[in-house]
């Protein structure tokens, strides 16, 4: 009791002394650093050095960190060190996961490092980062199978390290996906040896988790113990994530007891520090428990504002976070600023001396100057936006496959035409071990970033989902897309799995799939859709199953091409679509394709399509 009383009464004085404590430790010279990875020509040493300075901020400033872990990567790509890369993809997954809070990301960093790990024939010592990077992204993404198999893959290798009491990664993944048990017996073992160690040494986050757990057992007053005891102990380490996150989970755990003051004051101090500490998540919930206090409260000005920053917040973390070479452009911004502002202090010398004998002169070259300066910012902010609109076009590109599936028996072709930089269409193959093939056809809302964007989480979602029949799919899909919440935005998809002898069929609110027979030289029209991905949460698909047999012709298309207008503003029509299919379908998969879009170009007679276009066409040998 009186080892608890002591810890509150630490509490209380590094709350006095929060601002402070909190930034005193991240006062090391970063320049001096910079100048080292300037000045030395050991490509190692640079990447050590610049993965040092992302570990000052990958648990304070994420954004920061992903900053200079990006700068790493180009380094240690270029220069082939492939083991320090491995690590530098590694500590990318880590800060997505654990600080920003984007789970696609992280997936997606931690399958590059899992590739790289694999390629190197690295020790399963070392791989454990790998397998526990991907066990937390799976957890986050709602995928217990396959993040439960990379935990055991990497649970011999933690058992051997319980005695050290930062390691916190099994106990959390097994919170998130609600084994509040075993996430019990492992974050014991790490507190009771955490305990043993000086006050000094001992590491916040254990307790976080511990107090994430009881809360979740609605033990309400042992979460908040543990929560407390966390906060002076991330100020001493200067793990300021850890303190966003214990006073988010102390937000939550006030709210639950209806003790709405002590919710409201939490709350505020997780806004207040996520000004300069990065934990996204903890924010998040910030912001929608404060919505709900004072809706309580009845301040409805103070509720509706709450409401709306939770609304901005998840759009932010999932357009502009998703942008692979967003840290690229911003470090472009910061070089760009420091040349107008050169620039800028020239201008000024030369107006000084001019403004002695000529004043006129001198406004004349002022006035001019500032619409140069003028001219040259729109410059720069358009070059700005292109730069944007580049990579999220390029991040959209790399979502698509290199090449189609290679089977024996099957004739496939594709073809997409994006309406503007950025489309919302998608299309996609899973080859199974089996010899089985997923084709995937979708069409996210809208067109630009925003579509890019909804596109980037589909892919990853469809890579973290087990592969079971296509209704199932969507099924599974839908909820990891509902729980990412991107605001009004929905993907339509549907899904067809082709075996040796069948196909089978499902669609979530997509055009109808066009199915010919060769046998009857008839064309099936499958219209059994869904609601579109991220509308309700419980949304159930329908299946449909046919025989798929020797010049049989499936054709999964995007409504860019039926619903193409001509110059009269009339559309092409999905019959005349219908019956084209039904007279090109002895010809192969391509040249059905080409007679398709050959069609609809002539009906716009020159004008640029409105909307994306995409068809898939697989044809039975």
């Amino acid at each position: 009791m009186k080892k608890y009383l002591l810890v509150l009464g630490i509490f209380i004085v590094g709350m006095n002394n929060v601002n402070a404590q909190f930034f005193s430790n991240l006062n090391f010279n970063i320049n001096d650093s910079l100048k080292l990875v300037a000045s030395t020509n050991s490509n190692p040493k640079k990447i050590s050095i610049l993965d040092n300075i992302a570990w000052r901020y990958m648990y304070s400033k994420g954004d920061t960190a992903i900053k200079y872990l990006k700068i790493a990567e180009d380094i240690a790509f270029k220069s082939k060190e492939e083991n320090l890369l491995y690590d530098v993809l590694n500590d990318i997954s880590s800060t997505y996961n654990q600080t920003i809070g984007n789970y696609p990301l992280g997936l997606h960093y931690a399958t590059e490092a899992l590739k790289l790990g694999n390629k190197l024939d690295l020790p399963d010592s070392l791989m454990r980062k790998a397998y526990f990077n991907l066990g937390q992204c799976y957890a986050y993404l709602h995928n217990k199978d396959l993040a439960l198999k990379y935990l055991i893959q990497a649970t011999p290798y933690v058992r051997r390290n319980l005695n050290n009491a930062n390691n916190s990664t099994m106990p959390k993944v097994y919170y998130i996906l609600e084994m509040y048990d075993t996430a019990y017996l492992y974050n014991t073992k790490i507190i009771n040896r955490n305990n043993k160690l000086p006050y000094e040494n001992r590491w916040s986050g254990a307790y976080v988790v511990q107090g994430d757990i009881y809360r979740a057992q609605k033990k309400y007053d042992s979460a908040i113990i543990n929560y407390k005891l966390s906060i002076p102990l991330s100020f001493i380490s200067s793990l300021y994530k850890d303190y966003l996150e214990a006073a988010s989970g102390l937000t939550s755990t006030y709210a639950e007891m209806n003790q709405v003051d002590s919710a409201i004051y939490y709350g505020s101090q997780v806004v207040t520090y996520s000004a300069k500490f990065t934990f996204t998540e903890g924010l998040l919930n910030a912001y929608k428990v404060l919505y709900q206090m004072y809706k309580v409260k009845n301040k409805i000005d103070s509720s509706y504002k709450y409401l709306e920053k939770s609304q901005q917040l998840s759009e932010q973390l999932y357009n502009s976070s998703k942008t692979n070479e967003a840290q690229n452009i911003a470090m472009g911004e910061v070089t760009k600023a420091k040349e107008l502002a050169e620039q800028k202090e020239e201008q000024q010398k030369k107006l000084i001396i001019t403004a002695i004998g000529l004043i006129l002169v001198v406004i004349g070259v002022y006035l001019n100057g500032k619409r140069k300066q003028r001219e040259r910012l729109r410059q720069i902010e358009e070059d700005r936006k292109n730069n944007e609109l580049a990579a999220a076009r390029d991040l959209q590109q790399s979502m698509l496959p290199k090449e189609n599936p290679k089977r024996a028996d099957l004739d496939i072709a594709t073809f997409i035409r994006s309406s503007t930089e950025v489309g919302g269409d998608y299309y996609d193959f899973f080859p199974q071990p089996d010899g089985g093939i997923f084709s995937v056809c979708g069409d996210a809302t809208g067109h630009g970033v925003t579509s890019g964007m909804m596109v980037s989480v589909t892919k990853a979602g469809l890579n973290g989902i087990s592969p079971v029949k296509p209704n199932k799919i969507l099924q599974r899909l839908n909820g990891v897309v509902k729980r990412i919440d991107l605001g009004t935005l929905r993907m339509s998809l549907n899904i067809a799995e082709i075996t040796s002898d069948e196909v089978f069929l499902s669609s979530a609110a997509m055009p109808p799939i066009y199915l010919y027979k060769a046998a009857t030289k008839q064309v099936e029209e499958f219209m059994n859709n869904g609601l579109p991905l991220g509308g309700l949460r419980d949304e159930e698909f329908v299946l449909e199953n046919r025989k798929f047999e020797a010049g049989d012709v499936l054709v999964q298309l995007s409504d860019g091409l039926p619903e193409a207008p001509n110059l009269a503003g009339e559309m092409y029509d999905y019959e005349r679509l219908r019956s084209l299919i039904q007279s090109s379908c002895h010809l192969s998969a391509q040249e059905i394709i080409d007679v398709l879009i050959k069609s609809v170009d002539e009906w716009m007679q020159g004008k640029r399509n409105p909307d994306d276009i995409t068809l898939v066409v697989t044809k039975k040998k």
